[in-house]
């Protein structure tokens, strides 16, 4: 056998080129949503200057271009970089028509300057990635994959481990475990929920799991959610509920707008109640924020009792101002074009570029805790921007981050030219993940890497540090799966008659 085991493996395996008549559905969603973005930015506020939504509209068309090329066929594979691109709607593109209380400080010349920026940036980045997505490689002689029956049991396992680890963190029992351990132990969780997230949901969109399976997905998936949302902070279940849903999109190639709708619906209902929330127990002297697993029906009910208050309450007593976290919008909440305004603003004339400092610390940042006692933070690059640019003195920078994104940070560090070689980077990346993994199983090590790098294409807060770091804890863990549990699996060639992969 040579280590080897024949394959004869399942279409849903290899994300087969959906019926043109899917592809087409696909592509008039696509539109429809193009659009209404444009419309609303054209029309939405009139106040807003014409160079504030030429910028916008900029970054807009430049964010879509990859999703066209991947619903209409043109790009095959996973669609790592186009849902990367997607993020800069609303972390760049929206903050400018949407009366943003920081973006509204600057000039609209400042405005167009920035939305140029992206545009450049993301158009780079496109070209980039589409050479290596336009077409399919030729099939592999084999690849390491995990046995389906086994894999799908192993993902729901994570699951559940997962919901485990939140429960137990959210009420304080994990305290007596030295904090390197916990955030080792945390970081493997969250990347394997991620995948597991991903393959289920890919699968589910498949119909390949049965109807068992399916309901221990969903419980699980809430489950997840539930625990994640006890923080207080939202952003870890909406990126698992992204995923879950970006997933089911490739699958099914459709998108389900219910349950976007409902969770859309219950992230913002939540939100309006979160700031009372924190103040009362992250802030307040003498609070704690654990929360035991019995209590969650009170601590729910109380954070939905504080949400409907905001709801009900009248605008004319509501004293608070516009730029409060507890009225922040989602689009105030999520962008990060301020920062790139304030590097544009500032750099060179006033601050001069870091130069790479926050770059310097990358290889330190993949040192093993176990190996460097001392070892810096993952977020020290976002420190070093935050203190260079006078936003926050270090010490306040380790209790509270004030997130900066990808791009923002390669202008602080070398204006224009660094936002060009970021796209560089970033495109040639996500392409050759992307392509890597065109013909090969979900479950194969190939697949879950590419997984792996779309969670944290939609991080949009994330600096080089943290990206880095968080993204090579998670491959070491793939790379352990793949030496523990796959096996090496040939190729069987009629597995792929009937047409070539998407």
């Amino acid at each position: 056998m040579n280590g080897y085991f024949e394959s004869n493996p399942q279409p849903w395996e290899y994300f087969p080129r959906p019926p043109k008549k899917k592809q087409d559905q696909l592509l008039r969603v696509f539109w429809i949503i193009a659009l209404g973005l444009f419309a609303f930015e054209i029309f939405f506020n009139e106040n807003t200057s014409l160079l504030s939504k030429a910028g916008a509209i900029l970054i807009t068309i430049a964010s879509l271009v990859p999703s066209y090329l991947w619903c209409s066929g043109r790009a095959h594979g996973m669609p790592i970089f186009p849902f990367f691109a997607l993020t800069f709607l609303w972390t760049y593109a929206l903050p400018l028509v949407s009366n943003h209380p920081t973006v509204i400080t600057y000039s609209p010349s400042s405005h167009l300057f920035a939305g140029l920026t992206v545009a450049g940036f993301l158009g780079l980045g496109t070209l980039v990635w589409f050479r290596f997505v336009k077409s399919i490689p030729p099939m592999p002689k084999f690849y390491r994959s995990l046995n389906i029956r086994k894999g799908i049991n192993f993902f729901l396992f994570i699951l559940i481990t997962s919901v485990l680890f939140n429960v137990y963190s959210n009420a304080g029992w994990l305290e007596s475990i030295n904090g390197g351990t916990i955030a080792v132990v945390r970081g493997t969780i969250l990347g394997l929920t991620a995948l597991g997230v991903f393959v289920l949901s890919y699968q589910l969109g498949k119909k390949e799991l049965s109807k068992l399976q399916s309901r221990l997905f969903i419980l699980f998936l809430i489950a997840n959610l539930v625990t994640s949302t006890v923080t207080l902070l939202l952003v870890s279940a909406s990126s698992i509920a992204l995923l879950a849903i970006i997933s089911f999109v490739i699958s099914r190639k459709k998108l389900p707008i219910i349950s976007i709708i409902i969770l859309l619906v219950i992230l913002n209902f939540l939100h309006y109640g979160k700031s009372e929330m924190r103040s009362k127990y992250w802030f307040a002297k003498n609070s704690s924020c654990y929360v035991q697993p019995w209590n969650y029906p009170a601590w729910y009910s109380e954070w939905i009792g504080y949400s409907l208050t905001y709801i009900n309450r009248n605008k004319s007593e509501d004293n608070l101002p516009s730029n409060s976290e507890e009225k922040a919008s989602f689009v105030e909440r999520s962008s990060v074009i301020q920062m790139l305004l304030l590097a544009q603003d500032k750099s060179p004339d006033r601050i001069p570029y870091l130069y790479g400092a926050t770059y310097a610390i990358l290889p330190e940042l993949l040192v093993p805790r176990i190996l460097n006692s001392n070892k810096i933070r993952s977020h020290e690059g976002t420190s070093i921007l935050n203190v260079h640019y006078k936003l926050q003195t270090y010490e306040q920078s380790v209790k509270t981050t004030i997130g900066w994104g990808l791009l923002a940070e390669s202008y602080a560090n070398f204006g224009l030219i660094g936002c060009g070689g970021l796209a560089i980077i970033l495109g040639a990346a996500y392409g050759k993940a992307t392509r890597w993994s065109m013909n090969a199983p979900i479950l194969s090590f190939q697949s879950l890497f590419a997984v792996l790098m779309m969670s944290y294409s939609f991080q949009s807060e994330f600096s080089a540090g943290v990206y880095v770091a968080a993204l090579f804890q998670s491959s070491t863990t793939i790379a352990g799966i793949s030496l523990v549990l796959m096996k090496k699996q040939r190729v069987s060639r009629h597995a792929f008659q009937g047409g070539q992969m998407n």
